[in-house]
């Protein structure tokens, strides 16, 4: 409360608020209450990491005290014993003391959690047809986006985006999961704030913890993504049924320029530089360039999109994964015994030449301008 009557004061002496305007103390004690998420991130993963492990040990002591009862033997038993763990979790979600208390905070994410495993595992064992439970589970992780904890919105956001993914291979369009989950990152991202001005006032902050758990997911997923379809070249058993599908490389690709140029105008357009400027179509064909040259490597540009949204955004976090991924996913790439070292050394020097001219080319061409 002193930060905000500090800034109030600043904000006020510059003219940029009425000089009436006052702190309301209570609105801004309860939203501390009822959304206390000032702890660091790192905490807050380590509560969450804690909260999947006890719901393992849960499940398993829960199992082996119901294993005698017929419940585990149906489908329908299944499904009960999942929403009553939900149902108890969600209250435990939602109650005031309980959020303040981080022994029932784990508490509530353990028992969704475990509900959740009871859920997938009645999908499964169930006789409907593939892919059903897969679009079950779909909805199943949508909905139970409710619970109002980042982490728990974490997981079922990336498990509902890794359902996405399966299903696109399943009907074997796998080459439109770079391209969504490039655009999913870029919205989330970089349209988070527009978009959150159309939802409700009373909704926004629910709205918020969900893009904001989406936006990280997203583009996990991305680098995922991007690093393991590249093994894809010569065809892979993906999907259940055993078919075996071919990656589009060149459609793949195409999609991931096109989310990325769609990326760049919306960063052009923030700092107000317009897309035909020379700086606009300067960064449009670095673009470009780097994703034709980078076809069968596309970790190349995931990554670097990764690093610009973040970068531009400011997420340390976010930033740290994606030079971390960058690197490894070099490494990787150059290690991997599918063609002679030979070759991908001269690809890969392709692409260094080929972005440190890019970057001579910003220089003299922002030199020229100023």
């Amino acid at each position: 409360m002193n930060n905000d009557k500090q800034t109030l004061v600043r904000l006020q002496q510059l003219d940029l608020i009425d000089a009436n305007a006052r702190v309301n103390t209570n609105k801004a004690q309860n939203n501390a209450e009822k959304y206390h998420n000032d702890s660091p991130w790192f905490l807050h993963l380590f509560f969450g990491f804690s909260g999947v492990l006890a719901s393992l040990f849960f499940i398993g002591f829960l199992t082996l005290a119901l294993v005698e009862s017929d419940l585990l033997d149906s489908t329908m038993g299944l499904f009960m014993v999942g929403c009553l763990l939900s149902a108890a979790g969600l209250v435990l979600f939602y109650n005031k003391k309980a959020r303040q208390n981080t022994f029932m905070s784990s508490l509530a994410f353990t028992f969704s959690v475990t509900g959740q495993l009871y859920f997938i595992w009645a999908l499964f064992i169930g006789d409907m047809a593939h892919p059903l439970p897969i679009w079950l589970l779909l909805l199943l992780q949508i909905i139970m986006t409710i619970m109002p904890n980042i982490i728990y919105r974490f997981l079922t956001t990336s498990i509902a985006l890794g359902c996405v993914v399966y299903l696109l291979s399943f009907y074997n369009i796998p080459e439109a999961s770079l391209g969504l989950l490039a655009l999913l990152t870029i919205i989330a991202n970089l349209q988070r704030y527009p978009l959150l001005q159309r939802v409700p006032a009373n909704w926004r902050i629910a709205a918020f913890d969900i893009s904001t758990a989406l936006a990280y997911a997203s583009a996990i997923m991305l680098l995922l993504v991007s690093v393991y379809f590249i093994a894809a070249e010569y065809g892979r058993d993906f999907v259940a049924s055993g078919e075996r599908f071919y990656y589009n490389y060149y459609l793949a690709q195409s999609l991931l320029i096109l989310a990325s140029l769609y990326g760049a105008y919306l960063l052009l357009k923030r700092y107000q530089i317009k897309i035909l400027s020379k700086a606009g179509l300067l960064i449009c064909c670095a673009i470009v360039i780097l994703g034709i040259i980078s076809v069968y490597v596309s970790g190349l540009l995931a990554t670097s999109l990764i690093i610009l949204i973040a970068t531009a955004n400011s997420q340390r976090v976010l930033l740290g994964l994606g030079v971390i991924s960058l690197i490894s996913y070099i490494f990787w790439y150059y290690y991997q015994l599918d063609t002679s070292l030979l070759i991908k050394a001269a690809s890969m020097l392709v692409v260094g030449l080929v972005m440190l001219a890019a970057r001579a080319a910003k220089r003299i061409g922002y030199d020229a301008a100023y």
